[in-house]
């Protein structure tokens, strides 16, 4: 009963989310993905990583994606496939911004982080700057992000 409320409730937050998705709204949408996905592992956990693996729409919309990420650091869904299996903390960026320690070590169960950092877009090779929110679900951490047109100095790293 309590995994098919999560996932209803999944779903109807899903409605909301596939509304908003708009130019400008990416950040709203990444947040709400991101809770969907909390909303929904805490239902059903394999079923809700079966449905991050596979890209649903629940969890990706364009070049706003989840990933989740093994209490060993591995990753285990990604819109950037080549990243599956990695090592997470030893991801870094082009200024040398080690993005991937700093989601793991700050994400906090029931609290959002926020930070940016610069990641190709899938299909991409050119770096461009993204923002994410990322929280923690039992032993995983999870984020959602959005690419932006530059970094305007608004991400503020927040845990």
């Amino acid at each position: 009963m309590k995994q098919a409320l999560c996932l209803a409730t999944a779903m109807a937050l899903h409605l909301g989310i596939a509304e908003s998705a708009s130019a400008g709204t990416e950040p709203l949408v990444a947040r709400d993905m991101l809770e969907v996905t909390v909303l929904a592992l805490k239902g059903d956990r394999s079923k809700a990583l079966e449905m991050l693996s596979k890209g649903n729409m629940l969890f990706r919309q364009g070049d706003v994606f989840v990933y989740c990420i093994d209490g060993r650091g591995r990753v285990l869904t990604h819109g950037l496939l080549e990243l599956v299996g990695r090592d997470f903390s030893a991801l870094s960026d082009k200024t040398g911004k080690e993005f991937g320690a700093y989601i793991l070590i700050n994400s906090r169960e029931d609290q959002l982080g926020f930070t940016g950092y610069y990641l190709p877009k899938p299909g991409g090779s050119k770096e461009v700057y993204r923002e994410d929110y990322f929280t923690r679900v039992s032993d995983l951490t999870c984020g959602a992000g959005y690419y932006t047109t530059s970094d305007r100095g608004l991400a503020t790293d927040t845990a």
